[in-house]
């Protein structure tokens, strides 16, 4: 689903793409590209950790991380590379995910000093997701 939605963006013109959401926030290719590189930091950094116990190190500074998102986005990457590679990063998410049985979402660890559940890190992970889906449907389709 979310795969699809993504696939959808490929269709946006250039002037959409790199159009704000509204004034002084980031544009499409902005956020997907703030959402590939969060997914790309919690695959290699964060879920090779996910241990009972595990205490796992915190996030890199929010602003510079995203600034290099944005970046990334706006400096000649193109539409369908940024979307074919969150896809891609997605995919290896959904991999992960059914290989967990239903028991190990209850697995409790630390991430920078916060505790937290797979269960709990997945619900907020798509609760993150769903909010800038919903700020770029609003964008292209004004009520």
């Amino acid at each position: 689903m979310y795969s699809n939605w993504l696939l959808g963006l490929k269709n946006l013109d250039d002037s959409s793409w790199f159009m704000p959401i509204s004034e002084g926030k980031w544009s499409v290719a902005a956020i997907v590209s703030h959402l590939l590189f969060w997914d790309r930091h919690c695959i290699a950094e964060k879920i090779p950790n996910f241990k009972e116990g595990s205490l796992i190190t915190g996030y890199p500074d929010f602003q510079e991380y995203n600034q290099t998102a944005q970046e990334y986005a706006h400096n000649g990457v193109s539409k369908e590379s940024l979307i074919n590679e969150i896809i891609a990063e997605r995919n290896q998410y959904q991999t992960y995910l059914k290989g967990l049985k239903e028991e190990e979402l209850d697995i409790s660890f630390k991430i920078g000093g916060h505790p937290i559940t797979i269960g709990e890190f997945f619900k907020d992970f798509m609760s993150h997701d769903l909010h800038h889906q919903e700020q770029i449907n609003k964008l292209l389709k004004p009520e």
